[in-house]
């Protein structure tokens, strides 16, 4: 059984490493067919459902509730990892919502030793790299990472992201690698 307090600090830590204050946790109000809890976190909604999977009407039903509470982001936690249907569902919002089934969200992922470190390039780091290395169409001149990438999603990289990955090694010491974030990388 997985406690519900180690999630919430968990997805706390994922947020203030993305830059989200986390001092207040304001529960919202449910009084739509969501099935669970909904609590607001800067512009972020966490939704932690009751059942062990998640619906397409209750992800719509996210979208809007989100929507009519001035949020950005739609974190959706549930107990099971999605069916297809509903990642396929998750990728064409992958804007706005994000899904973590709750074993994904027992530690924090950027502390494992292997886990190289991820980062988002800001926007003035993407101009230079683009300029660098003369890249004019990023979709097909660069590397890939798909939104649901764990790591792409634990530092809310949206698609037209591009994330620098470091990565270490024993002969060649740290080198940085550069992947566009795409909602899905097997279209």
């Amino acid at each position: 059984e997985y406690s519900e307090y180690t999630t919430m600090e968990v997805i706390k830590m994922m947020l203030q490493q993305r830059g989200i204050p986390v001092d207040t946790v304001e529960p919202i109000e449910n009084t739509s067919s969501f099935s669970g809890t909904i609590v607001k976190i800067g512009k972020v909604l966490i939704y932690t459902s009751n059942r062990a999977r998640i619906t397409e009407r209750e992800i719509d039903t996210v979208l809007t509730v989100t929507e009519q509470n001035g949020g950005e982001l739609s974190i959706i936690i549930v107990q099971l990892p999605p069916s297809s249907t509903i990642l396929g569902m998750i990728r064409q919002h992958c804007e706005k919502i994000q899904l973590f089934h709750i074993g994904q969200l027992q530690f924090d992922i950027t502390t494992h030793r292997k886990v190289p470190p991820h980062r988002i390039l800001n926007a003035e780091e993407r101009s230079a790299f683009l300029t660098k290395y003369h890249i004019q169409d990023p979709v097909t001149q660069m590397p890939m990472i798909d939104s649901q990438d764990m790591m792409a999603r634990w530092i809310g990289a949206k698609p037209g992201d591009i994330v620098e990955i470091i990565r270490k090694s024993e002969t060649s010491g740290s080198t940085p690698y550069y992947r566009l974030c795409v909602a899905d990388v097997t279209l």
